[in-house]
């Protein structure tokens, strides 16, 4: 049967339910209808007059109905919600506020009085879109994009998963986002398989292997969108996707990339992974300065059958109109001899 209450509804098979029909009583209102006829009328008359319809009420028989019910009424209520950013394709864009139902389950179970078929139709009270401050329209400060290998499945699954925690992602003035907390532990029940992950100086088998490709690119984006980074962190060894001093490695409760919107306007992530193709932007309020992200490498530490150990200085590069203003320490990562530097 389907459910139907305003703008949403939901599919439930019959066997959940497993409605019996109220025989007795619609015998009951037949018996009661013809007895309120005179008796003095010909049988003729009546069955040629006017017809009524009358329908029998339906009884949910299934044991487990509180919670089929408690489920329908669940997926037809909806909250009201105000303004909001979402994506249309890699555009952001303003929703405008939505109103909210709310459905209780003992609407559902008094929508079994008046079943027509198969499609019922279920009373719910309806909410007024919420009223917040209008949202400020944002302009695209920071993006940044990393190659990957398309044949590499398993990999390429982490980073559609990691991308996830990214995307979408709203932070208001002052707030700070964290990709372990956005992520949450990465575990085979959420999807996440094994692939290489970067041990020191070198690379083996690990789960989730790859999400700090993700890690890394958002990074570089919010870079240029001139925001601060409370925590970020260096691979033991460089990585292929960027050059030393601009990859940003996480590890479930010790590593992390966390990141302050420092600016006075709403802050939005985009996230994408297509195509070989992993991309970052970050949209924000207008600013007057550009950002770029600058790694140096101050010193090298040669070893014999390996890339040398590299100590590097990453800075954030403020500029206006094309001219350097500040430059600012970001991370002092170092990295040990490699070879051959690993995906």
């Amino acid at each position: 049967m389907l459910f139907v209450a305003g703008d949403r509804s939901v599919q439930v098979p019959a066997g959940d339910l497993q409605l019996a029909i109220d025989e007795a009583g619609i015998y009951s209102e037949i018996q009661t209808h013809v007895a309120s006829k005179s008796p003095f009328v010909p049988a003729s008359f009546l069955t040629n007059g006017d017809k009524m319809e009358l329908a029998a009420t339906a009884e949910p028989q299934s044991p487990n109905i509180d919670d089929v019910l408690q489920k329908v009424a669940g997926e037809l209520s909806k909250p009201a919600v105000p303004e909001r950013y979402a994506f249309d394709g890699r555009d952001l864009l303003i929703l405008a506020p939505e109103e909210g139902q709310t459905v209780t389950p003992e609407d559902v179970r008094a929508s079994f009085q008046a079943v027509d078929g198969s499609e019922v139709q279920v009373s719910y009270v309806s909410l007024p879109a919420a009223k917040d401050e209008a949202l400020p329209a944002l302009a695209l400060l920071g993006e940044f994009s990393t190659d990957y290998d398309i044949t590499e499945t398993d990999r390429n699954v982490n980073l559609d998963l990691a991308s996830d925690a990214v995307h979408g992602v709203v932070l208001m003035p002052g707030e700070v986002y964290s990709f372990n907390a956005s992520a949450g532990e990465r575990t085979e029940a959420k999807g996440y398989r094994w692939a290489n992950v970067v041990v020191g100086d070198h690379l083996e088998p690990g789960l989730a292997g790859g999400i700090c490709q993700i890690t890394t690119t958002l990074f570089n984006a919010a870079g240029q969108a001139g925001l601060i980074f409370p925590e970020i962190h260096a691979h033991g060894i460089p990585v292929a996707y960027v050059p030393p001093g601009m990859d940003a490695a996480v590890a479930w409760r010790y590593l992390d990339l966390k990141i302050r919107n420092n600016t006075d306007n709403p802050i939005v992530f985009g996230s994408w992974v297509e195509d070989g193709e992993v991309t970052v932007r970050v949209f924000g309020g207008s600013q007057e300065s550009t950002f770029e992200i600058e790694p140096k490498v101050v010193a090298e530490y040669p070893a014999e059958g390996k890339n040398p150990g590299l100590l590097v200085e990453t800075y954030r590069v403020e500029k206006k109109d094309g001219v350097e203003v500040k430059r600012t320490l970001v991370v002092r990562s170092v990295y040990e001899p490699s070879y051959p530097i690993p995906k």
